[in-house]
């Protein structure tokens, strides 16, 4: 059944096989299924093999010695999978680590020397032995499994592998659970493992006698032209959801690397709407302000229009103050036009946190940080000071010991000052020269 197969992968996927030995590792599998399906169990395990969905040397390790040791009744040689299993002997990297070397000596006892003299052997005894036996030869094998191939018919040797693998996905990771839909698609009545994938040829009469229009034959021999085109913008859009998603996922625990902020930057210029279906919610940005405000700014912007943009205001007017939020906020009121209720309640919230700290250290920080961002909206003429400033005032002189405070102070005389002088030149009537005597 499905669940036999299944519960094939999660054997093969236990962390406890690595302890168990070759010999009755096969003998679970020969109990689970019925000779009959040992074939279906054998392509089965080259399919993940070389598709790379098992990606550990243990799961690998395993499923050669099963392609060989299911098949021993019948004579080593006679394996259906020995082409696959010599393929995977020859070296595909020019620099082998040494796992794909132990992986490949373990291999080449396989088909040297059998399954017997590895049976009572554990993957992790073959993994952790000192001494790497060396690279064994298999010369003679490969020779029988050339002329066994001879023996097949020419449609036969050239048919091709009926799954075609998806292109990878840049930065994506195999699950468990994909693997685990691979498995239930690949074993359902209608599996693509049941068919062939032979070329069918068609042939037609050869004409009677040559004349001009007689047709000529074009042996296509370029492996090229058989190959599927795939289709990259298919899913495209999904696809581009998907990895902001991810990203975003990734933004809320940690800080973003540059080339990750300039991919995620680069997927909000192509789609700006895309924000609106990425899963952010009001009580997610605390965390996005925190460890990536340049993000937060950038998606914050596109969601100027959003029906929830006043609960992302409430959130950050109420969240804990820091030099982030304040930077979020203070690119927020130099690039668009904020409600003036929610700045001036920002500022009162910041002032609120100076006055109430405990921490002498934190308190001298944050207040520097709040008097130069006050300095900021101030000189950019982002906020009225007039109705702000006993407020501000109050606050500076509470905290006038700190140079910041005594020289947010200074600019608040200096703008009244310039206010005073400013309603005193067009107040003042214009008298007329008295005449000389």
């Amino acid at each position: 059944s499905d669940m036999d197969y299944l519960a094939l992968y999660e054997l093969l996927m236990d962390k406890n096989i690595e302890h168990q030995t070759f010999e009755v590792i096969c003998s679970t599998i020969q109990k689970k299924f019925a000779k009959a399906d040992f074939l279906r169990v054998g392509t089965l395990l080259t399919l993940l093999v070389r598709q790379g969905d098992f990606a550990g040397v243990i799961q690998r390790l395993c499923s050669y010695y099963l392609l060989l040791d299911l098949f021993r009744s019948d004579g080593q040689n006679e394996s259906p999978f020995l082409s696959f299993l010599v393929a995977q002997f020859d070296p595909k990297e020019a620099t082998l680590t040494k796992l794909n070397v132990i992986e490949r000596n373990f291999l080449g006892q396989l088909l040297s020397v059998g399954t017997k003299e590895l049976s009572k052997q554990t993957p992790q005894q073959i993994l952790q032995a000192d001494h790497l036996p060396g690279a064994q030869d298999i010369s003679s094998t490969r020779q029988q499994m050339l002329d066994k191939e001879k023996e097949l018919p020419v449609s036969v040797r050239a048919s091709l592998m009926n799954i075609i693998p998806a292109p990878p996905i840049s930065g994506a990771q195999e699950s468990d659970s994909s693997v685990r839909e691979l498995m239930e698609g690949l074993m359902k009545a209608d599996s693509p493992l049941k068919n062939g994938l032979a070329p069918k040829f068609m042939t037609l009469a050869p004409p009677l006698l040559p004349c001009d229009d007689e047709l000529v034959w074009m042996d296509a021999t370029n492996p090229a032209w058989h190959r599927p085109i795939y289709d990259i913008t298919m899913c495209s859009s999904t696809n581009l959801c998907w990895e902001v998603k991810r990203l975003l996922a990734q933004a809320y625990k940690q800080a973003l690397t540059i080339p990750d902020q300039q991919r995620l930057s680069s997927a909000l210029e192509r789609d700006p709407n895309i924000v609106y279906h990425i899963g952010l919610t009001p009580a997610q940005l605390p965390n996005l302000v925190e460890f990536n405000p340049m993000v937060a700014i950038e998606i914050l912007l596109k969601l100027m229009n959003s029906t929830q943009i006043t609960e992302y205001f409430s959130v950050l007017v109420n969240m804990e103050l820091s030099l982030h939020s304040m930077e979020v906020v203070n690119r927020l009121t130099n690039s668009v036009d904020l409600p003036s209720e929610f700045v001036h309640l920002y500022i009162s919230n910041c002032i609120s946190t100076c006055e109430t700290i405990k921490d002498k250290y934190m308190q001298s920080r944050l207040v520097r940080l709040v008097c130069v961002f006050l300095q900021s909206l101030i000189r950019n003429k982002i906020i009225n000071v007039k109705e702000l400033s006993l407020e501000v005032e109050a606050f500076c002189v509470e905290f006038g010991r700190i140079r910041e405070a005594a020289g947010l102070f200074r600019l608040l005389k200096q703008m009244e000052i310039c206010d005073t002088q400013t309603l005193g030149t067009r107040s003042s009537p214009t008298h007329p020269s008295s005449p000389k005597e």
